[in-house]
Order: structure tokens, then C-alpha cells, then sequence
């Protein structure tokens, strides 16, 4: 298997907290963030919303990845137009996030940056 280095280890942990729900990971329930319970069905996202995010997300990187220490975890909550191909491009809620802190091995600065795109479900 081909070795990637420890800041590429990092980030591909952060990565999966982000994308695992609570409870997903049937040996441990409190792995994973609340980002996937949240309705993002509101016309406006509100601060409280986005305070339990981060505040879920900076909780599970602090318990399972203690290779990084002065974690601190960012969302921007952006709309963006995506290309659609059966129809006109549609508005789609964006989710940014950008996490940094310091390896504590080697003390050196990590940032790692994430996007995802959440909206409602929609039948046609």
C-alpha cells in the first residue's frame, strides 16, 4: 500500500469525521458530527445552527484525532449556482469549512479546507 505523509493522514481523518453522522459507526455512536442531523431547509441559516456545528465538529476532532492540538474549525455558508442536466442551473447551499491547528509531532501548522453541498430534498 502506498504511504501518505502524517499532514495527508490528518486530513483524510478530518475528512471522514466531517462525512460520518453520529451513529454511523456502529462500535463507537459518538464518533462523527452533527452536520447531517441539521435542516438546511431554512431560508436563512441561523447563528445557533451553525454554533452547534462547529461546537459538534470541534468536540469529536478534539476526542479522536489526538495528533492535532489548538483546533480551530470555520464554516462559511455560502449560495452557489450548479449546473443541472436536465434543467437550468440551480441555487444550492454550500457548506465551507476550514480547520487548523498544529501537529503536535512536529509542531507545525495544519490547515485543512472541505466543501460540501447541502439542500433540501427535492422530487420532481
Amino acid at each position: 500500500m502506498p504511504k501518505c505523509s502524517l499532514k495527508e493522514s490528518v486530513a483524510h481523518h478530518l475528512h471522514l469525521i466531517l462525512t460520518t453522522s453520529f451513529g454511523e459507526l456502529l462500535s463507537d455512536a459518538g464518533y462523527g458530527s452533527s452536520l447531517w442531523e441539521e435542516d438546511f431547509d431554512n431560508v436563512s441559516f441561523r447563528n445557533k445552527q451553525k454554533e452547534h456545528i462547529l461546537r459538534s465538529i470541534s468536540a469529536t476532532i478534539n476526542e479522536y484525532e489526538k495528533r492535532i492540538e489548538k483546533v480551530k474549525v470555520e464554516m462559511n455558508v455560502l449560495q452557489e449556482e450548479v449546473p443541472d442536466r436536465n434543467s437550468d442551473p440551480r441555487m444550492k447551499r454550500k457548506l465551507d469549512f476550514q480547520i487548523s491547528g498544529v501537529i503536535v509531532a512536529t509542531n507545525e501548522p495544519i490547515v485543512y479546507k472541505d466543501s460540501f453541498f447541502v439542500s433540501p430534498l427535492a422530487y420532481n
